[in-house]
């Protein structure tokens, strides 16, 4: 009775510690050694374990093995892990790993750190270049004037700036003043005078758009005056009935008187 109670606990014990052998491993895990030697041994670890069989206990390895989709864990019965000497490590995955992945993209290489491109500078935005000054449009000379008239021609200059007439300004003294290209003569800019307060002499000045293209003097003066009409009444002409200037004759030398 005794007997048999004691035989009962002695093989619970030992399939209880075969199960833990089993579940937990009866060594610790170690590197498995390749033909690459302890630089790459850290990818491949194997634990012993013992399990029944047909009644009969047997034993094997549980390993771990890097492989290209991670961490892979299988059983190795086959083998003792010091076979795997001869075995580089891309064999040992290509064999174990699942899908037969070569070593060449399991162990991830270290990637050197890039240096980040940095970016060039912006070349410098040129500034805004303003538009040419407009040329000229009158030549600052004038070719007829009349005070009594009003008015006044100014001669254009042969390369004067097309124009707007809606943006043409032309002013005596800063007054704006009317002038217009002349109807028989397109090369003449034809300006009335301004009220006398403002008439010449005066300072003019040319706009377009805004854009100042001519500053002179303008002096007028008698210059401008008109040229005297003849009075009809007055005739040069010698006319009948005028009496004309006796001729005066010369005095006749006298003689010096002889003793």
């Amino acid at each position: 009775m005794h007997t048999n109670r004691k035989r009962i606990l002695f093989y619970s014990f030992f399939l209880f510690f075969i199960m833990a052998c089993r579940t937990w491993g009866c060594s610790r895990p170690q590197n498995v050694l390749t033909a690459e030697g302890p630089a790459v041994s850290g990818n491949f670890k194997c634990q012993s374990f013992i399990q029944l069989e047909a009644d009969a206990p047997s034993g094997g390895f549980v390993c771990t093995l890097v492989c290209p989709t991670g961490v892979h864990t299988f059983d190795l019965y086959d083998k003792q892990i010091t076979e795997f000497v001869t075995m580089t490590l891309p064999q040992v995955q290509a064999q174990y790993c699942p899908g037969g992945a070569s070593a060449s993209s399991s162990i991830a290489p270290t990637e050197e750190p890039t240096q980040e491109p940095t970016e060039e500078p912006a070349p410098p935005t040129e500034a805004a270049t303003d538009p040419a000054p407009l040329k000229p449009y009158l030549t600052g000379a004038f070719t007829t004037c009349d005070n009594v008239a009003g008015y006044v021609n100014f001669s254009i200059a042969e390369d004067a700036p097309a124009y707007d007439p809606a943006t043409f300004k032309v002013t005596f003294n800063g007054y704006p003043v009317n002038c217009a290209p002349a109807a028989n003569n397109p090369s003449v800019l034809t300006c009335n005078y301004p009220p006398p307060s403002y008439a010449p002499p005066a300072g003019v000045q040319v706009f377009i758009s805004e854009e100042l293209v001519n500053e002179f003097d303008f002096n007028g003066g008698e210059i401008c005056n008109p040229a005297p009409q003849p009075n009809p009444n007055d005739n040069n002409d010698n006319e009948e009935g005028e009496q004309q200037p006796a001729p005066t004759e010369e005095p006749t030398p006298t003689e010096e008187p002889t003793d």
